[in-house]
C-alpha cells in the first residue's frame, strides 16, 4: 500500500509541477542545463548502484539454494534500479529534443509546450523516486552485514537459532 502510495505521489507531483512550471521552464537554458548536469549524475551514480547490487560477492555464503533463493530478490532490486536509469535517460533525451525544437520550430507551436511539459514530468517524478534509493541501499548494506554475521556465527560453530549475547 505505501509503495502505491509513493508512486502515486511522485506521479502526481511530477504532473502538477509539470504543468505549473513548464511557463518557467520555456525559454530558460539555464534550468535545461542545471536539469541536464543533476540528471547525469544520477545516472552514473545509479551505474555503480546497479554494478554493485548486481556482484556476486553479493550471494550469501552458504549453500547453492541460499544462494538461488535471494535470486529473486536481487533481480526485484535490479528492476527497479534499472527503471530508475531509465527514467533518467528518457529525460535527458526529451530535453535534447526540447532543445533541437527549440530553435527548429516556431514558437507558437504545440509540440513544444507538450516536450517542455513532459521532460518537467518525466524530471520530478524521477527526481521524486529517486528519494527511495538510500532506503534501498541501507537495507541491501543491512543484508550484506546480516549475511557476514551469519557466516562468522557459523565458522565459529554458534547455531544462527541461538539467542545473541
Amino acid at each position: 500500500m505505501s509503495r502505491v502510495f509513493f508512486i502515486s505521489f511522485c506521479l502526481g507531483t511530477g504532473a502538477i509541477g509539470a504543468y505549473y512550471a513548464q511557463p518557467h521552464m520555456h525559454q530558460n537554458a539555464d534550468a535545461v542545463l542545471i536539469i541536464i548536469t543533476v540528471f547525469t549524475v544520477f545516472a552514473g551514480f545509479l551505474i555503480a548502484i546497479i554494478t554493485i547490487i548486481g556482484d556476486p560477492i553479493m550471494i550469501p555464503e552458504g549453500s547453492w539454494r541460499l544462494a538461488e533463493g535471494g535470486r529473486e530478490k536481487m533481480s526485484r532490486r535490479l528492476i527497479l534500479h534499472i527503471v530508475l536509469f531509465v527514467l533518467y535517460l528518457i529525460t535527458i533525451g526529451l530535453l535534447f529534443v526540447g532543445a533541437i525544437l527549440e530553435k527548429a520550430i516556431s514558437e507558437d507551436n504545440i509540440w513544444k509546450l507538450w516536450i517542455e511539459r513532459v521532460y518537467l514530468f518525466m524530471a520530478i517524478s524521477s527526481f521524486l523516486f529517486t528519494f527511495a534509493l538510500p532506503a534501498s541501499l541501507l537495507e541491501m548494506q543491512k543484508a550484506r552485514y546480516d549475511a557476514e554475521i551469519e557466516r562468522r556465527r557459523r565458522a565459529v560453530g554458534i547455531d544462527s537459532n541461538n539467542e545473541r549475547h
